[in-house]
């Protein structure tokens, strides 16, 4: 990955390619962002440009291998704002097998891994190197559905911190830096956070890690407090338009339209354009949930719940932020803010017809409904209950 190849954030990647020019690069650094926003494109970018051999080459003023060596006898310019891509440390970073670039995320026991056994991080590696490839604004959730976890949900245990370790106390294996890229440690465990403090908060010398959260304020105090905080904001709208365009062959027009209802998230607009199967269900679920509600049908309200009740907790929680930014384009419709409500082209007469159907002064509590119940699915409260308590509150409320 380079940073010509990011959309938007000119800003931030000027900032990260200055960190490492200046060899000020924070040894700890957390990038937060709203999925699908590039914090991961941007962490890799910066990486292949640590590992870059020709940058370091030019930057140590002995371009004659470069020249030479990757770029003929004569060239008209060498890279300097940008990784090179030709060089065999590009190549292996680009292609997530650099042997001193170590990756940890959320696992669990899976059938498409050794058979369901508890094994080591690395044998999930093809699996996440595949979903980079294939999309690298991919979500968490998207992670454990490639992983096949059904309804299980992720963690970094103390087993994935002890293999992190063991890793980092041996020397670089091409010499220079070792870096660690981690994905969601806001899925850490204490007995892993307390294993790992040691080595974020005194790391040996030249090594990185470069975290990823979408929740900054769920990860252990003492893991944030140790890194240097970066705001990933949304991608602006003229980029991200021109990205979809790009990628999807689309008219500018038709562009812009996705890249609002995406609000500065290409893995968001990559979703609205490629809906699958589930996401268009979750929505027509949601849709019969309000109109059962207000109707006051209550025995299919009780089915409702039933169903719900019986999928995976991922599927659940999916269900509920769906909920969430469905109900904020039906408040936007209600505050005649049609130019923000970001309406979904493909539910738009839909959502005006539910708009009609929920009251203006109700939605905070609507808001605190499916925010809580995605609290309770993730304390692992009875499904049962949570569901029908969900239903419940509609009944009431709409």
């Amino acid at each position: 990955m380079i940073f010509s190849e990011i959309a938007g954030h000119k800003e931030l990647a000027d900032q990260l390619r200055n960190m490492v020019r200046s060899g000020r690069m924070p040894h700890a650094v957390l990038l937060s962002e709203q999925s699908g926003c590039g914090a991961l494109l941007l962490a890799l970018a910066t990486i292949q440009f640590m590992f870059c051999k020709t940058r370091k080459a030019i930057a140590g003023g002995d371009d004659t291998w470069v020249v030479k060596g990757l770029f003929g006898d004569e060239p008209s310019s060498l890279p300097t704002d940008d990784s090179c891509q030709v060089c065999s440390s590009c190549i292996k970073v680009r292609n997530l097998s650099h042997p001193d670039f170590h990756f940890i995320f959320p696992i669990n026991t899976t059938q498409i891994v050794e058979k369901g056994k508890k094994v080591a991080i690395d044998a999930y590696y093809e699996i996440f190197r595949n979903l980079i490839k294939e999309n690298p604004y991919f979500s968490e959730q998207d992670l454990y559905k490639a992983m096949e976890l059904e309804n299980k949900m992720g963690l970094i245990g103390v087993n994935e911190a002890s293999w992190l370790i063991n890793k980092l106390s041996f020397s670089a294996y091409e010499g220079g830096q070792k870096v660690v890229l981690m994905m969601w440690p806001e899925r850490m465990n204490l007995e892993a956070a307390n294993k790992l403090l040691k080595s974020i908060e005194e790391p040996t010398e030249d090594t990185y890690f470069f975290l990823i959260t979408n929740a900054p304020g769920k990860i252990i105090q003492t893991i944030r407090s140790r890194c240097r905080l970066i705001e990933v904001p949304p991608i602006d709208k003229e980029s991200l338009s021109n990205a979809i365009a790009e990628k999807y062959h689309m008219d500018k027009d038709k562009a812009a339209v996705w890249a609002a209802c995406a609000q500065g998230s290409f893995g968001r607009a990559m979703e609205l354009i490629e809906e699958s199967e589930d996401e268009a269900a979750d929505f027509d679920d949601f849709e019969q949930l309000v109109t059962s509600a207000a109707k006051k049908d209550l025995p299919d309200l009780i089915n409702m719940a039933a169903d719900l009740a019986r999928r995976g907790k991922e599927a659940q929680k999916n269900f509920c932020r769906s909920a969430l930014k469905t109900l904020r384009q039906i408040y936007m419709i209600q505050l005649r803010k049609e130019e923000i409500a970001y309406l979904n082209p493909n539910h738009g007469q839909k959502i005006e017809a539910l708009a009609k159907l929920l009251k203006n002064e109700a939605f905070d509590k609507y808001y605190d409904i499916f925010n809580d119940t995605i609290e309770c699915i993730e304390r692992n409260v009875n499904a049962k209950f949570i569901f029908s308590d969900l239903c419940n509150a509609l009944y009431l409320n709409i």
